[in-house]
């Protein structure tokens, strides 16, 4: 609890200086890519978090890997990190950050789960669909979940919609145990 809101704070404070500096996209884009670094390389991971690496090894490093990576205002901010010894929570501090810049950007998080993979025509079409229902942006992370047989579920912070083959089946099976013969 307290961790989740310690990276909260740092997070809302990184957006709240992107946006004075009029780079909270460009600085969420570069919080996604340090994302995507982090998980896939366990070996940076284990370097930035271990508390046996000086500030100073962490500091020149993060400098030299990501200086012409990242703007001034990323870059400040890891640094910040390092001095407050917070590098290890960085990957939550960014998933604070994305959910921060969505609602500031109006867009709202949206899972959908499929049986098998959408072409992206499919995809485009689902997506315009639920962004109409819904009357504001949407990200939607795909999975496939072959258990669903068919169809698809949708599912928001604050709503589930269950379109699948396996729920229209479930749903069948209690009303045929319903009738009275």
């Amino acid at each position: 609890m307290k961790d989740r809101i310690v990276c909260e704070r740092y997070a809302g404070a990184l957006l709240n200086v992107a946006k004075k500096r009029e780079e909270a996209e460009r600085v969420f884009e570069e919080m996604v890519f340090l994302k995507k670094v982090l998980h896939g390389n366990l070996t940076l991971r284990r370097f930035l978090e271990s508390p046996h690496i000086t500030q100073e090894d962490k500091t020149s490093f993060i400098k030299r890997v990501f200086g012409e990576a990242v703007t001034g205002t990323a870059m400040t901010f890891l640094l910040l990190l390092v001095r407050k010894y917070r590098l290890k929570s960085l990957s939550e501090i960014i998933d604070a950050y994305e959910k921060l810049y969505d609602v500031e950007m109006s867009v709202q998080r949206t899972e959908v789960i499929t049986a098998y993979p959408l072409d992206d025509a499919a995809a485009g079409k689902l997506r315009t669909a639920v962004e109409t229902a819904m009357g504001k942006s949407v990200k939607m992370c795909f999975s496939i979940d072959p258990q669903i047989l068919g169809g698809v579920v949708i599912k928001t912070p604050n709503l589930i919609i269950d379109g699948s083959i396996r729920r229209k089946l479930r749903d069948l099976s209690y009303s045929i145990m319903a009738l009275k013969v």
